[in-house]
């Protein structure tokens, strides 16, 4: 989530520059998961599937940035310690939202497997129920084509880019996960609870957890 106004001025430098980042980045990571929960429905087109990379680069360009900043900020001497406590749990934070946003994408290229865009619309999944033509041609029916359509060599590279980003982030900076915990009772104000968290794309990574 967006982190508050009186969290956000307490926030100075490379660290308030990077919370704003992570909170720009929850927003896009949230609005592609709800776009790849509409592949393979009603709403699915073209015009989505091209919201959907368009909004994935967007996520993607600010992970760039996020990581370049937190390393530059981490690997400096920190005005104070509480600006690398800061830092340190945005790093954290920043983990977890690439974790959940590798996850929509895997999802999304499985429905793009099963589910093609054709004449503007959505082929249903192939089955292989009801098949004309000689056996030597599987999964082909009265409409031709493959029985699964491949998925777009864009999404494969936009998976490998983030699992790469995130490989490369686990060995870059030894922050401990469990030095980082809650500061807010789940449920609670503005606080998202971690499965509400995970169905809008990690948008719960706001100003809700502390450095031990």
């Amino acid at each position: 989530m967006a982190p508050r106004r009186g969290d956000a001025c307490r926030t100075q430098g490379v660290a308030g520059t990077c919370a704003a980042t992570q909170a720009a980045l929850c927003k896009a990571t949230a609005g592609h998961r709800q776009l790849v929960l509409q592949l393979g429905g009603s709403a699915d087109g073209p015009q989505l599937r091209e919201e959907r990379r368009r909004r994935s680069a967007e996520a993607r360009e600010l992970s760039t940035g996020l990581r370049q900043a937190l390393l530059a900020g981490l690997r400096q001497a920190p005005a104070s310690p509480e600006e690398r406590q800061e830092l340190e749990r945005l790093w954290v934070l920043f983990l977890s939202a690439l974790e959940l946003f590798l996850q929509d994408l895997r999802r999304a290229h499985h429905l793009c497997q099963l589910f093609s865009v054709q004449g503007g619309g959505t082929a249903p999944l192939r089955t292989g129920l009801g098949l004309r033509g000689p056996p030597g041609r599987k999964g082909s029916r009265r409409g031709g084509g493959p029985a699964q359509p491949l998925a777009t060599p864009c999404l494969e590279e936009e998976i490998e880019q983030v699992r790469a980003t995130l490989a490369e982030m686990e060995t870059r900076a030894n922050i401990p996960l469990w030095t980082v915990e809650p500061t807010q009772p789940v449920g609670t104000g503005s606080t998202a609870a971690p499965a509400a968290g995970a169905a809008w794309g990690g948008s719960y990574a706001g100003h809700c957890c502390r450095v031990l």
